[in-house]
Parts: C-alpha cells; structure tokens; sequence
C-alpha cells in the first residue's frame, strides 16, 4: 500500500507540472460555467450543470490515460516495470486513480460555482447523481484504457485521442447542450458513450424516472465490459 501511495504522489506532481489536466480537465469546465451562467444571467445554469461536470470526465478519461500510458510505453518505462518487483499494475491504479480524482474535483468545482455564482440548487437524486458519475467514469475511462492498449506509438496515441475527445466535447453536449443540437448531430452523437453518459446525468438532475434511462445505462455497460475485455488481451508493456 505504501508503494501505492508513493506512485501516485509521484503521478500527482508530473501531472500537475505539465498542468495539461489541471487545466482542460479542471479550470476550463469551471471556466465555462462561469462563461454559461454569466451569458445566460444564470438562467442556463442547471440545465448546463451535468454536461459541464462531464468535461473533467472525458478530459482525464480520453487524453489523460490513454496518452499516459503511450508516453511510459514509448519511454520504455512500463517494460521496466514488467520486471521490477513492483507489480506494474500498481501503476495502473495510481494513474487511474488519479484520473479519477481530477474528474471528482473539477465535478465539485463546477458544482461549487454553479451554486455560490449562481444559486443553483443540488441535484434533485444526489445519490443517484453520485453513483452515476461514477458509472460514467467507468464506460469512459474504459475507452480510453483500450486506446491506451491498442495504439502502437505514441503519435497514433494522440491521433486517436483528438478523433474521440473532440467530437465527444463538441457534440456529446459539454459545451453545446444536447437538446439545441440539429436532428442529425443528436442522432450521431447519440454513438459517444459521454453522450448517454450526461443525458443520465442529467436525468439525476432533474430527478425524472430511471426507468427511462435503462437502456441507457445497458449501452454504457456494455461498452464498459467489451473496452476493458479488449484492453487486457491485447495490452502492451513496450
């Protein structure tokens, strides 16, 4: 447990001395809550909320640890690992325990500005609101550890991750809402698991019935379970 802790004190201080996540993954989504809710006289806050907390998410999941893992396999630092003492899983957990915690405090921090710049009030399920957070993290984070598996380099590591971050951020309903989208883009966008992701966010929001949201949360499963099956046949460690 002590090598744990050390790893991901280790992990805590390259990220934050790159400040790639500190910056896209925490200070833009509270940035553009403030933007959101000093356009729309804080009238679009809550309507916004879920779809803003989401960013840290498809931040940490989509660049963080798929690019992560490329840049150690590239520096041949998970091969040293394989044959050290030290379990190289152990720095799987710390880098995704990290992610995990990035996407945790920018949820809180929109949250935080939400509610002391604008009054919005919590979420009507917030248990619900948590778990879910929590399940979307899981179908994300697994797309980004099969990136993490598949790609051979660290160049195409990047390619794929702009492919996927991206489209998800613009049309997922991050930074444009879902519901304003044209018929088409909602349709296509309705493929990203972000995008069922912070629709069920949403729903917890607002409190409105899970029943609705059960294929939802069926569709995230799934991606879930096929991403990390693939990822742990075919991972690489150089």
């Amino acid at each position: 447990m002590n090598t744990f802790f050390t790893m991901l004190k280790t992990e805590t201080k390259l990220s934050l001395r790159g400040m790639d996540m500190p910056f896209f993954g925490v200070l833009m989504p509270i940035g553009l809550m403030l933007l959101i809710g000093s356009i729309s006289g804080g009238q679009g806050v809550r309507e916004n909320f879920a779809g803003v907390a989401a960013v840290g998410i498809c931040a940490a999941g989509l660049m963080g640890i798929p690019l992560t893992f490329a840049g150690y396999r590239h520096g041949k630092i998970l091969k040293r690992f394989r044959v050290s003492p030290v379990s190289p899983f152990m720095l799987l957990a710390a880098v995704g325990t990290l992610q995990l915690v990035f996407a945790w405090v920018s949820g809180f921090g929109v949250y935080l500005t939400a509610w002391l710049a604008f009054g919005m009030e919590p979420p009507e399920a917030p248990f619900r609101y948590i778990l879910t957070f929590l399940f979307v993290q899981l179908a994300v984070y697994s797309v980004g550890f099969l990136v993490a598996s598949l790609a051979p380099n660290m160049k195409t590591a990047n390619l794929i991750c702009t492919v996927l971050y991206f489209p998800m951020l613009f049309l997922s309903g991050t930074t444009v809402p879902f519901e304003i989208l044209p018929r088409g883009l909602q349709r296509v966008s309705q493929i990203f698991p972000l995008t069922q992701g912070i629709l069920l966010l949403k729903g917890a929001v607002t409190g409105t019935d899970m029943a609705a949201d059960t294929v939802r949360f069926i569709i995230l499963g799934i991606t879930a379970l096929i991403a990390l099956g693939i990822s742990l046949v075919f991972f690489r460690w150089e």
